[in-house]
């Protein structure tokens, strides 16, 4: 029965840890460590196009803790040749490009990141060309290609294809109002039941611990009772008549020296 309450409440805590981990959202295999965003961006119907695209780039830079490239004194621009671009602070140079340079939202010396915060992203207009040459220049520099779209981004595969092929991906990323994360749905009443599994286990074990604990204080010492007052007292009243019984053998003895004497005396 101990063996199977510790094996319980081993396995409860392993699964309340790992609840914990998952419902902190730092794990996720993408440059942010998050499975969806830290804040709700602007969605279509609420501003223009602009303003929400900028939104999800606002975000996405405080989730990746880095500045937008976009921003006047970042952009690291991906160029056609190795001529230094008016509108660039930094050239890096990538052949076969389908314009004269390219500005990802994010560039690091690990990876390229894109923010899409938009309903659809269909492979035809101006992203099919963009994103293509993101994917050219992630392959030529060996950095992977992240693209963030909102978690109900209705996405072309063949975009997942080429954004795969760099070793990045497709990151359902930005919350829309009332989104609930299908792992925080589960792990929510994972970590509660758990807990109270682990709490009830850890109860019965400590009061295991302290029935052992008043067992070993109540415990009498091998081959020893213990000593009433009665039988303290009973065992005082013998030694001193022992003590007597010495001392009258001793009297006599010695009374028997004396007669012993005077007759070697005559």
């Amino acid at each position: 029965m101990k063996r199977i309450r510790r094996i319980v409440l081993l396995v409860s805590l392993v699964v309340v840890i790992g609840a914990v981990i998952l419902l902190l959202n730092f794990t996720a295999p993408n440059p942010t460590g998050r499975r969806y965003s830290s804040h709700v961006p602007l969605s279509t119907g609420q501003a223009n196009a602009q303003d929400i695209g900028n939104d999800g780039e606002r975000i996405l830079a405080m989730d990746l803790g880095i500045p937008n490239n976009n921003a006047s004194d970042q952009r690291q621009c991906l160029c056609q040749g190795d001529r230094l671009i008016r509108d660039c602070n930094v050239c890096l140079p990538v052949a076969n490009l389908s314009t004269a340079y390219r500005i990802p939202d994010f560039i690091t010396a690990d990876y390229i990141a894109e923010s899409k915060n938009v309903r659809g992203l269909l492979y035809d207009g101006r992203e099919v060309d963009q994103i293509a040459d993101y994917a050219t220049a992630a392959r030529l520099l060996k950095r992977p290609l992240w693209l963030y779209v909102r978690v109900n981004t209705l996405v072309a595969p063949e975009f997942r294809q080429v954004v795969e092929a760099t070793g990045g991906g497709v990151v359902p990323y930005f919350t829309v109002d009332s989104y609930v994360d299908p792992i925080d749905q589960i792990m929510f009443p994972t970590a509660a039941v758990s807990g109270g599994i682990l709490v009830v286990m850890i109860w019965l074990e400590l009061g295991g611990w302290r029935r052992i604990a008043k067992g070993v204080m109540v415990r009498p010492v091998p081959g020893k009772s213990p000593t009433s007052p009665q039988a303290a007292g009973t065992k005082g009243a013998r030694i001193d008549a022992a003590e007597d019984f010495l001392q009258q053998a001793r009297s006599r003895l010695q009374a028997k020296i004396d007669r012993d004497d005077e007759w070697n005396d005559l």
